[in-house]
This record gives structure tokens, C-alpha cells and sequence, in this order.
């Protein structure tokens, strides 16, 4: 059976969230399949940021039935404890946690490597400019925050956890060529981030992607959002509070620094030492 995937509503300027657990098999990634995991994430919510995917993908990723969204819906301001309980695993105020909480190892939390990896020949060179401005100041934002963090960005052909592909192809067509599975086939929209863990939920990498049509409007809010959810804080946040005090808003791009509660929860995902 197929996950199911459903109609979107919002703004057209829609950035994506996949997410496939993966376990540590030397020289092969094997996905697996778990009652509570990101493969039910896989499907369409509603509102400005949800996963559109093509049906074979969802067929290819989860053998079973599966409704699912990337954002939580509420009303007013929220907790820190429910804020952080809901980016980290899907948690509705006062409700269970909806996905695994998946964070980087500290090691690696301390020196995690950032690389502009694709760059297509075709891809428009003053987005390229921009995007590559806009990651160096959301790891700035990001390594500023207090939290057991610390973002670098390395050349392309340097190993990285992080990769960042700029793909020569328009909003709503299908992403190809970087190689990924199941990147590769997912349907874009603003950018899309996959991360991958292991069966102690420990992030392993992560890739983000852009298509050449990116709004200009949106592409800082987008960019910074796409990194800080790599860092393992994978739901938004369906709320009009939200919309101009957090950079996980559902149904906003123009939040450009990471709020207070954004903060907070990175702390909370990377406490200090």
C-alpha cells in the first residue's frame, strides 16, 4: 500500500522535509521500516511547508498506509517545553511525541561540515551568490546560539555531513541527479532537506536542495530554516503567532533570524556544556 498523499493548500513558496531512517551497514544503507518513525512522515500535509512526493517514491519508502504531516497546528504562543516538544518530535501541546527525537553525535554536533556540493552549470548565478550568503550568516546564527554547535562551511570536494545541491530544475518538477535515494524523484517546491540516522536515532547526514526558481523573497528564511532543521528540529509550526517570531513557521518565509523559542530549542536539542 501506498503512504498517502494529499492535496496541498498555502502560499506557493513551499520548502520540504524527508526524512529516512537508515541503519549503519558498511558499504550499504539499509532503510528501515518502523511503527514511529520519519518513513510515516513521508505524504503531503497542508500549508506553506509540506513534502509533496510522487507515489512510487512513497511506494519505495513504506510497505504500509500512512497519513502524514510535517507541521503541528495551534493557537497562540506555546511553552518552551511544548515548543521544543513539538520541532523536535511532531508533538502536539500536551500530546505524545509523534516522531523519534534524532540529533547529531556530540563529536560531530562540535565540527559538523557544511558543503555547497552540486552546482549545476545552468543554475542562475546570482541565487547561487545569494544562497551561498545566506548559509554563511544561518551558521553564523547558529553557532551564535549557545547550543553544543558548530557549523563550518568547507569546499565542495571536502568531506561534509551536510551537502547542499542547487539543481537546474523549476519548482514542482521532479529532483534528479544528485544520486540520492530517495532524494532523487521527490517532487520539489521551495528547497527540501533529507536526513538520514541510525538505529540510535544519531543524525548521519544530511542533504538540501534548491531549485533554480527559489523566490527571491523567501531564499534567507528558507535557507535558514533548511540548516537549523538539520540540526534534528524537523516540524513546523501552523500558527499565525509564528509567522513573524520563527524561523520552523509553517506558513511563513520572512523570518530571518532565529527567534528566542528558536534558540531555546536548539539549547534544549544541544545542551551547553
Amino acid at each position: 500500500r501506498l503512504a498517502a498523499v494529499r492535496p496541498l493548500r498555502g502560499a506557493p513558496n513551499r520548502d520540504q522535509h524527508l526524512h529516512v531512517p537508515l541503519l549503519r551497514v558498511p558499504h550499504e544503507l539499509v532503510k528501515i521500516v518502523e511503527p514511529v518513525g520519519a518513513v510515516e512522515r513521508v505524504g503531503c500535509g497542508r500549508g506553506a511547508r509540506a513534502v509533496r512526493l510522487a507515489a512510487a517514491i512513497c511506494a519505495m519508502l513504506w510497505s504500509g498506509a500512512a497519513t502524514a504531516q510535517d507541521y503541528v497546528t495551534i493557537n497562540g504562543l506555546l511553552s518552551d517545553e511544548d515548543f521544543y516538544r513539538l520541532v523536535a518530535c511532531g508533538a502536539a501541546p500536551d500530546g505524545p511525541c509523534r516522531d523519534p527525537m534524532v540529533r547529531w553525535p556530540g563529536d560531530v554536533a562540535r565540527d559538523l561540515r557544511v558543503a555547497f556540493r552540486q552546482v549545476e552549470p545552468n543554475y542562475p548565478i546570482d541565487r547561487q551568490t545569494a544562497l551561498e550568503k545566506a548559509f554563511y550568516a544561518a551558521i553564523a546564527q547558529i553557532n551564535a546560539s549557545g547550543a553544543q554547535l558548530r557549523l563550518r562551511m568547507v569546499a565542495p570536494s571536502e568531506a561534509a555531513e551536510i551537502s547542499v545541491h542547487l539543481l537546474d530544475i523549476g519548482y514542482g518538477e521532479p529532483i534528479a541527479r544528485t544520486g540520492l535515494t530517495p532524494l532523487d524523484g521527490a517532487m520539489i517546491e521551495a528547497a527540501l532537506v533529507q536526513v538520514w540516522w541510525d538505529r540510535d536515532r544519531m543524525l548521519d547526514r544530511a542533504s538540501i536542495v534548491f531549485p533554480r526558481d527559489i523566490e527571491w523573497s523567501g531564499l534567507r528564511s528558507v535557507a535558514l530554516e533548511e540548516l537549523t532543521q538539520a540540526m534534528g528540529l524537523l516540524t513546523d509550526i501552523d500558527g499565525p503567532w509564528y509567522e513573524r517570531s520563527s524561523v520552523f513557521s509553517e506558513t511563513s518565509n520572512g523570518v530571518i533570524r532565529l527567534g528566542a523559542q528558536d534558540i531555546m530549542a536548539l539549547r534544549r536539542h544541544y545542551p551547553p556544556q
